[in-house]
C-alpha cells in the first residue's frame, strides 16, 4: 500500500472512524466507505463516488456489482451506480453543444467516474438512516476549459436516495449531459419485467436509433439498448423470482436508458462474466440528447432518484 493511500485511509479514519456503522475499507487500490444501520448495508467507493452495494437487511441485494472488477485506480468499476458526466455514452453521440467543448480521446460516460471524490460529511439521521455527502471540483485544462463543482448526497435507509448536483464555479458557460447509470440485481433476467414503459416512445440504438413503441411491459429476451426520452414518470422493476418490486422515481432526470448486453455482447465486455447478463438490468435515470443542460456562471443543476423496494 502506497504512503499516499495509507495516509488517505488514516485521515478518513480520523474523521469518520468513530461513527457508528461506518467502516473505511481498502479494496486493492480503491478506498470504500461501508455503511451498516438498522435498515440496510451499503458500500460506496470514493473513486467516482460510486455506490457499489445497497441491500436492506434480510433481503436480496438491490444493486448488481460484477465479481470480476479489478479495483484498480483510474479504472471505472462495472456495476452499482456510476455517475456519467459531463457526457453520456460515447462523446460522439452527444449534442454538438456538449461534444464541441472537448478535444482528444475521451472515455465513454465522461471522466468523473474515474476521479477520486472527497467524503465531506457523514450524517446519522437516526438508527435507520445514514447520509453520505461527497464532492468533486473540476478544474479547467486544455481538454476541459471550464470549472464546476459536483456534489452527491446518498441517503441509505429503508429507501435509497441519491441527489446529484452540478454548479458552475467558473466564468464560462458550459453544457453537459449526465446519468446515474444504475445496475439492478435480479434473480434471473427471464423473471424480470419493467412496468411504466408501455406505450412510451423509445429510440432503439441497436437499430439505427429508430423511434419505436411497445404496447406491453418490457421483458428482456435479447440485447437491449434503448433511450426513453421525456419519460417523466416512475418505473417499476418487477422480479417474480424474488417476489419483489423496485420503484424508481426520478426528479429532473427526464430520460431513462434501459440496457442489457445479452449473450454475445456479454462475452466482449470487460469485467463482466459471460453469464452475468442473466443477473442484471440497467435502468439509468438521465438527462441526455435534446435534454442536455447549459449552465451559466453561478448556476446550478440538481436532480435525484429514489429507489424503493416492496
Amino acid at each position: 500500500m502506497s504512503v499516499n493511500l495509507g495516509q488517505k485511509i488514516q485521515d478518513l479514519y480520523s474523521s469518520f472512524g468513530d461513527l457508528s456503522g461506518i467502516t473505511i475499507e481498502l479494496h486493492k487500490q480503491l478506498i470504500a466507505v461501508a455503511v451498516h444501520n438498522k435498515s440496510a448495508k451499503a458500500t460506496l467507493f470514493l473513486q467516482g463516488a460510486q455506490l457499489a452495494e445497497y441491500q436492506r437487511l434480510g433481503e436480496e441485494p438491490v444493486l448488481w456489482m460484477s465479481d470480476q472488477c479489478d479495483f484498480k485506480a483510474g479504472k471505472s468499476l462495472r456495476g452499482g451506480i456510476p455517475i456519467c458526466w459531463p457526457w453520456f455514452g460515447n462523446l460522439e453521440f452527444n449534442p454538438e453543444a456538449v461534444k464541441s467543448q472537448f478535444s482528444g480521446e475521451m472515455p465513454a460516460h465522461g471522466f468523473v467516474r474515474e476521479r477520486e471524490w472527497s467524503l465531506d460529511r457523514v450524517n446519522s439521521v437516526d438508527e435507520y438512516t445514514t447520509e453520505l455527502f461527497l464532492s468533486l471540483d473540476v478544474e479547467p485544462d486544455p481538454e476541459r476549459p471550464f470549472c464546476a463543482r459536483l456534489q452527491l448526497k446518498v441517503s441509505i435507509g429503508q429507501e435509497l436516495e441519491l441527489e446529484f448536483s452540478v454548479s458552475n464555479t467558473g466564468d464560462k458557460t458550459f453544457s453537459f449531459t449526465s446519468a446515474l447509470h444504475t445496475y439492478f440485481s435480479v434473480s434471473h433476467i427471464e423473471r424480470a419485467e419493467i412496468h411504466g414503459l408501455e406505450q412510451k416512445t423509445y429510440l432503439d440504438t441497436l437499430n439505427g436509433w429508430q423511434s419505436k413503441t411497445d404496447a406491453d411491459d418490457l421483458q428482456i429476451n435479447s440485447e437491449v439498448d434503448r433511450v426513453y426520452p421525456d419519460l417523466n414518470k416512475s418505473t417499476v422493476l418487477k422480479d417474480s423470482g424474488w417476489d419483489r418490486a423496485i420503484q424508481i422515481e426520478a426528479e429532473h432526470f427526464p430520460d431513462m436508458v434501459v440496457w442489457n448486453p445479452w449473450i454475445d455482447k456479454a462475452k466482449r465486455l470487460s469485467h463482466f462474466a459471460d453469464e452475468a447478463y442473466q443477473e442484471m438490468i440497467c435502468m439509468e435515470s438521465a438527462q441526455i440528447l435534446d435534454n442536455y443542460l447549459t449552465l451559466k456562471p453561478e448556476e446550478q443543476f440538481k436532480a435525484s432518484i429514489i429507489i424503493r423496494s416492496e
